[in-house]
């Protein structure tokens, strides 16, 4: 793993949250995304070399949408750059990491993602992500 790439907050609310977010970091979100694979419309800030990715549910079946109904808004997870997200899978699994996605997928922010369980790493959700060339 090379750094944090960003950390992942789930929020009820987009546009409020980003005006929110806008104000602590003094300049405006750069980017908004929908994945629809993941019924998540995210928000981007960068401060710094640090990235902040703001969640909103667009389903109420989505892994987000359970999370702030089981814990409410908050952080979500803890993202790390990779170089080659399938070694680094195969890695982990062999250090005995759950996988919950063993094949990447594609996420926000052109990466590949995959996640790791948070049962297998004391309780918090990691995901890796890897630059799509």
């Amino acid at each position: 793993m090379n750094k944090i790439e960003h950390i992942g907050i789930a929020v009820k609310n987009l546009e409020q949250s980003n005006t929110l977010f806008a104000a602590l970091f003094g300049e405006k979100h750069y980017k908004i995304e929908t994945v629809e694979s993941e019924g998540v419309k995210t928000s981007f800030f960068k401060q710094g070399p640090n990235k902040i990715e703001l969640l909103e549910a667009t389903d109420p079946n989505s892994s987000i949408a359970k999370f702030i109904e089981k814990k409410g808004e908050g952080i979500h997870h803890i993202a790390f750059a990779v170089d080659n997200i399938v070694e680094e899978i195969s890695r982990l699994k062999k250090e005995g990491f759950t996988i919950i996605n063993e094949t990447p997928k594609k996420g926000a922010d052109n990466k590949l993602v995959a996640f790791l369980h948070p049962k297998s790493t004391n309780g918090v959700l990691i995901e890796l992500c890897q630059d799509i060339k």
